[in-house]
């Protein structure tokens, strides 16, 4: 099973990808032409947009460079997705005009071997399209090196957006946590400017139940899943520490943050009777120069566990002034 943070559909050209060393892809496509003798070779993806090219070795013609788009419809790309995985070589001569994209018209024959992601699904293809016969155009084994490396890479890539995953993620609520929430949130804060959104930040801290005096995981878990069957897909919301949560919402008035908290707390009351949260909002025009990390302390003072914190820190630090100064007298 993939990641969630993996989307197949996405191409990789439009994913942050640091991992996948796409130049090395190049540079093999490059090895392969030159064995193939071939016109090109290019690595293709299936993506929900159609097959585009990631990568391509270098070639005169300009109908095969990165981010070439196929439709997702194109006849020869969708028997590829069905290729064993030892590859096809392809007669393109016997194919059917309408069957093949205006690009290979010059083409007689096209080699080609499946990439896979880890879980097995179909990624896309290696291809070697070629307008002349060659002695080793019929010769697919040496395709399988650059096969099994990209599917490698594939692998590793899978393996650290994983790891990346679970590092900003809360293991009891499957929510982000504050690392993630520091990731995440400020690239969909910057995108709902863009368009104009009014953004809320919003705090909620569950406080201990009553006849225990204490919190428990379950709880939680409960407010956790109660704030996130609450706002919207554009919404980010964290389990940040292990009493409070915080979301960033794009609303279209101040007024949304109050509607928003009294909601979570009437769910939070209609589950448990017994459970008490504490709220603390602020309402942020698309206009804000303000960046996240200040948002989200000047929300977080409102609650009242965090303004006894302030105040114990104040009365500390009086105390501690009080008695230097009784020091120097005596």
């Amino acid at each position: 099973m993939l990641p969630e943070n993996i989307d197949t559909s996405v191409s990789l050209l439009e994913s942050d990808n640091t991992q996948l060393n796409l130049v090395r892809w190049m540079h093999q496509c490059e090895l392969m032409h030159r064995y193939y003798e071939s016109d090109v070779v290019f690595v293709i993806q299936q993506t929900g947009q159609g097959f585009e090219i990631i990568v391509s070795s270098i070639s005169e013609a300009r109908c095969f460079t990165t981010g070439t788009l196929f439709d997702k419809e194109t006849p020869i790309f969708q028997r590829l997705v069905h290729t064993p995985p030892e590859g096809l070589n392809i007669d393109l001569t016997s194919q059917k005009s309408q069957d093949l994209p205006q690009d290979f018209n010059e083409a007689n024959s096209m080699l080609t071997r499946p990439i896979l992601w880890p879980d097995g699904t179909h990624f896309g293809c290696i291809c070697v399209l070629n307008s002349r016969t060659t002695k080793s155009e019929a010769n697919a084994f040496m395709l399988e090196p650059f096969q099994v490396l990209l599917q490698q890479e594939l692998s590793l890539y899978c393996q650290t957006q994983r790891i990346e995953s679970l590092s900003m993620r809360d293991k009891d609520t499957g929510m982000l946590n504050e690392y993630g929430f520091i990731m995440m949130a400020p690239r969909q804060l910057s995108l709902g400017r863009r368009f104009g959104a009014h953004a809320g930040i919003v705090f909620f801290e569950l406080l201990p139940d009553p006849l225990t005096n204490r919190i428990q995981e379950h709880h939680n878990r409960l407010l956790g899943k109660i704030i996130q069957d609450t706002i919207r897909t554009a919404d980010i919301a964290a389990h940040y520490d292990d009493t409070q949560f915080v979301v960033l919402v794009f609303i279209d008035s101040e007024r949304d943050l109050l509607h928003i908290s009294q909601r979570v707390e009437k769910l939070l009351y209609q589950q448990n009777e017994s459970l008490k949260i504490d709220v603390s909002c602020n309402f942020f025009t698309p206009d804000s120069s303000l960046k996240l990390s200040p948002m989200i302390e000047e929300s977080r003072k409102g609650l009242r566990s965090e303004q006894a914190k302030q105040e114990a820190q104040l009365a500390m630090l009086e105390q501690e002034t009080r008695d230097e100064a009784s020091n120097t007298l005596s």
